[in-house]
């Protein structure tokens, strides 16, 4: 049977209930019939709201393709310049057409009085919300480049490295949006420069500051049909995220200081070549349009456990390496005395504290990053003893030595 969409859900227009849909549905999207089957309405009405979405809010469309498929949702939360509450511009708005009202009463009819009211109390809630400026405030008391930007915080001190700010916060606003970008960067193996396509997830501090991304391989990119603008880059396997299966990890970390320039990425695409034809029908050519369709931000997709905290979880520091070791350390009775309460990895769980009747400190936990246990265990000198792993040495000798690795 043939669906029949009514009369009001047939208008050209933007359907409310369809894009608070497209809202809720998450990454895995609508596809045309699911569509259908949620409004009751034919394929080509979908169409057709599918293409007022898109062209009221291109940036906030998301369009994957799944099972020979497409598949849509929408996203607000991809840009930080959007949100679905009040601002005191609305507010300012709405009191000038309530003042307009005030003075010209029969503008709104038999009816003015309720309505005036109902403005005013619609204008006092707007008022009291001030859900934008709490979350806004919120996300950035979470950021770095916020946190030593205020007056009461103290700077970096002691040698670092320079990072630029507004470096630093270009690469949030990517983070934040879920945007591909592009980064040049600097390294020891390549100090010519390379550029990256990324996919920024977070920064990560220390005495060195790094962003952590993965690469986005650009078959990737090219994959993406005209319409299509999220790569899905999904690792949902905590083993594999969290690296202590052996592989090498899927992520990359890269010094804030060697990222020269950071930079959007935008896919241009031409229109499709159609043929054209003779008036009988037959094909004459192909014809290729010259017209360069607007280039559009790529977008990326990962999986909810794809956290700076997962990914680091067995990190000592901030290091990664393939081989996660059981360390077993022991601290003499003065170095014990300066421990108390003391952690030693994150998250503290991780680790196993006891203290033996003499008053020494012993912790066990897992961890790979072998340059920085061992910098760390240099502090203390003589007043530490590593128990375990037996062949510590040589472990600090093949991870460290031979890799030319230094504390910067």
């Amino acid at each position: 049977m043939v669906k029949k969409a009514n009369t009001e859900n047939t208008k050209n227009t933007l359907n409310i209930d369809f894009l608070n849909r497209l809202c809720a549905v998450g990454q895995e999207g609508m596809s045309y019939d699911d569509i259908c089957d949620a409004f009751n309405i034919n394929k080509r009405t979908a169409q057709r709201w599918v293409t007022t979405v898109m062209r009221l809010f291109p940036n906030y469309l998301m369009v994957r393709r799944a099972n020979r498929n497409k598949y849509f949702s929408v996203d607000f939360t991809k840009n930080s310049n959007y949100s679905f509450d009040f601002t005191p511009s609305d507010a300012s708005s709405l009191k000038s057409a309530i003042d307009l009202f005030e003075k010209s009463p029969e503008l709104l009819g038999a009816d003015s009085e309720a309505v005036r009211a109902d403005l005013k109390r619609l204008h006092s809630k707007i008022t009291a919300s001030d859900d934008s400026e709490k979350k806004k405030s919120s996300y950035e008391s979470n950021t770095e480049a916020t946190l030593r930007s205020k007056s009461s915080v103290v700077r970096f001190r002691g040698p670092h490295f320079d990072v630029d700010e507004a470096l630093v916060s270009r690469l949030n606003t990517y983070i934040y949006d879920h945007c591909v970008c592009q980064i040049f960067y600097k390294s020891n193996n390549a100090p010519d420069g390379k550029m990256y396509l990324v996919a920024p997830i977070g920064f990560l501090y220390g005495n060195t500051q790094y962003l952590v991304a993965k690469v986005v391989p650009e078959e990737l990119i090219n994959e993406l049909t005209k319409d299509a603008n999220i790569v899905h880059m999904e690792e949902s396997d905590i083993d594999v995220i969290r690296g202590n299966k052996g592989s090498e990890t899927l992520y990359r970390f890269f010094k804030l200081s060697n990222i020269v320039s950071c930079l959007d990425y935008k896919k241009a695409d031409t229109r499709r070549p159609y043929h054209r034809r003779a008036p009988d029908g037959s094909v004459i050519g192909l014809v290729q349009p010259r017209k360069v369709l607007p280039p559009k931000n790529i977008y990326f997709a990962l999986d909810p456990k794809e956290t700076v905290d997962n990914i680091i979880y067995n990190s000592f520091g901030i290091f990664l390496s393939n081989e996660v070791h059981h360390m077993k350390w022991r601290f003499d009775v003065y170095a014990s005395s300066h421990l108390n309460n003391y952690q030693f990895v994150t998250p503290s769980e991780r680790q196993k504290i006891s203290k033996d009747i003499e008053g020494r400190i012993t912790v066990e936990f897992d961890a790979c990053g072998v340059a920085e246990m061992k910098w760390f265990l240099d502090k203390f000198g003589s007043h530490v003893e590593v128990l375990e792993p037996v062949n510590w040495k040589e472990i600090v000798e093949k991870e460290m030595s031979s890799n030319d690795i230094l504390p910067v």
